[in-house]
């Protein structure tokens, strides 16, 4: 007896960690590899907003997408090698031997805002998908995504306002003082 295999929707996105803003998305059936849909999410958003740094998980781990980024984009780049076991003598590419020697743990650890966005995401606005229709389920997709991006920009203009308003103008405070010592 035949197994079906169960097909289900694959985001992969391009965000900009500071602010926490997806800036380009690729929705593709899954289960596939992750590889095919880096350079297309890269490119958008480096066209969007020139790249400094490209940090992917093990998933995305191959030479063409190192050199993509180092030698076509001009951006450094930290994906880990996948199989942490093997030699780095037996590691193919000079990318991801370099990888294997050691890389900007750091900087390695904000990829993990990327999972912040899929979780606000998934909280916010649920993690199913009620369209049936193939295109429908890429239009939900696309539709969740611009909804976080418009609420996140609210929240950091909300907070930027708030921020100004509290602010306190040169010699304000000594006045407030100056007002408590007069009641």
């Amino acid at each position: 007896m035949k197994t079906r295999t169960k097909r289900f929707i694959k985001l992969t996105i391009g965000a900009e960690l500071r602010k926490q803003i997806v800036v380009s998305i690729k929705v593709r059936r899954g289960p596939c590899d992750d590889g095919r849909d880096f350079k297309p999410v890269v490119k958008k958003a480096h066209a969007i907003k020139p790249l400094k740094v490209g940090i992917g998980d093990k998933g995305y781990d191959d030479e063409k997408n190192h050199e993509f980024l180092r030698d076509e984009l001009h951006a450094m780049s930290i994906i880990p090698a996948r199989y942490q076991d093997v030699p780095v003598w037996r590691t193919h590419g000079r990318y991801r031997k370099e990888m294997k020697r050691g890389y900007s743990k750091k900087k390695y650890h904000q990829r993990s805002k990327d999972e912040t966005i899929f979780s606000v995401v998934k909280r916010t606005m649920g993690d199913e998908v009620r369209s049936v229709r193939t295109k429908a389920q890429n239009n939900e997709m696309r539709l969740k995504i611009i909804a976080y991006n418009a609420a996140r920009i609210a929240s950091l203009t909300g907070s930027l306002f708030v921020g100004f308003l509290q602010s306190r103008s040169p010699g304000g405070h000594l006045r407030n003082q100056r007002l408590r010592y007069n009641l």
